[in-house]
């Protein structure tokens, strides 16, 4: 029967007798393994029946949380069926980055009255950018993060501090982009970036449910990721709009 919660609800309330250490592992490593939520919320009951019942810790039932999972994605072929990332995943997000930068860009260059200037290093910090976001959406590298949270930690600013450096080092104008073209350019990316997100949303298997439980309606969240880059853009222009007017 279909439960009126939100597609954000915490999968622990499937199995509230369960050690919460012992079910984040669990449902983390099955989530790394990409297996559909329903699978997991099947898992989740199975071993939430057996530990209510029994009194006995789950790790004693069903040993190490991340083997468990494994074994169980192996057994029943349910890895990779489900909340995966896909090419729609890497190309919205990736389309909608540019859409954003180019029409910030473009802003920028109207508000200044002339062409946008690309420099070297802006082209290779755009480049690098997008290979990071296209990393992050890959599973090995999702379970390096997930398994090693300091580096997560200091990962980004040792990046950021790269890509500033880079940008100020190669600073000489490579080329001139028109502003008008540069930022039609950049709201159909940011459109086309925003549809693909919407229909990879449409499609996602990952919700976790209990047995019996049908998915939940999710528009509040699906419209949520799927607004997020258009928000962040419309935050970027005031911020640039912001900066003019404090210069001019």
């Amino acid at each position: 029967m279909k439960q009126n919660r939100s597609i954000f609800a915490d999968p622990g309330r499937i199995a509230p007798s369960v050690e919460k250490a012992w079910r984040d592992d669990f449902i983390v490593e099955l989530r790394l393994l990409s297996v559909p939520g329903d699978q997991i919320g099947d898992e989740l009951m199975t071993v939430e029946t057996h530990v209510a019942e029994s009194g006995e810790p789950a790790v004693q039932a069903f040993g190490e949380a991340k083997v468990y999972a494994r074994e169980i994605a192996a057994a029943t072929g349910a890895a990779g069926r489900g909340g995966s990332v896909g090419p729609a995943t890497i190309g919205g997000n990736v389309l909608g980055l540019l859409g954003m930068l180019g029409t910030a860009g473009a802003f920028a260059g109207g508000l200044a009255g002339g062409p946008v200037g690309v420099t070297t290093g802006e082209l290779m910090g755009l480049a690098a950018v997008l290979a990071l976001v296209g990393a992050l959406f890959v599973p090995k590298t999702l379970r390096v993060i997930v398994e090693h949270p300091r580096l997560a930690l200091l990962l980004p600013a040792l990046v950021i501090g790269v890509l500033v450096g880079i940008v100020i080092l190669l600073s000489d104008p490579l080329f001139t982009v028109p502003p008008v073209p540069l930022g039609v350019a950049g709201v159909l990316l940011l459109v086309v970036g925003t549809a693909v997100t919407w229909y990879d949303l449409s499609d996602d298997a990952s919700e976790i449910t209990a047995p019996g439980e049908g998915p939940s309606d999710g528009r509040r969240g699906r419209l949520l990721a799927v607004v997020a880059m258009p928000l962040m853009t419309v935050l970027l222009l005031s911020h640039v709009w912001l900066l003019h007017a404090l210069t001019a």
